[in-house]
């Protein structure tokens, strides 16, 4: 399905949520004390997941991205100019990263020099 990790985090969250507010309903199923333990596991691991992506959203900076959009469907390339921050530079000179690149061999001269500031 080309789902994200993200995006399965997203899912999972969402699934653990509906189990917890369903716990009325769990109720009926398992009654009311392996219901409590239930929902006391969905919680505690809830709190794992979302712990876990908020670290993943937090590292959206500028670079991840860039990064991000490089791996699409349909991009050719991204060309950064000379007054990037060090995280796109870093981004613009990493060989791991083809579809990303300074705009010409003299901006990636001034990235490169830019490098160790």
């Amino acid at each position: 399905m080309g789902l994200t990790s993200k995006q399965w985090f997203q899912i999972v969250s969402g699934i653990n949520g509906g189990l917890i507010t369903g716990a009325a309903l769990l109720q009926t199923l398992f009654g009311q004390d392996t219901t409590l333990k239930i929902v006391a596991v969905l919680g505690i691991i809830g709190i794992i997941i979302n712990s876990i992506g908020t670290a993943l959203s937090g590292a959206d900076s500028p670079a991840t991205q860039i990064k991000n959009t490089a791996a699409l469907p349909g991009v050719q390339e991204i060309r950064v100019n000379a007054s990037a921050t060090n995280g796109v530079a870093a981004a613009a000179l990493d060989p791991q990263q083809p579809k990303i690149g300074a705009i010409n061999p003299e901006t990636r001269a001034v990235l490169l020099a830019n490098k160790g500031t």
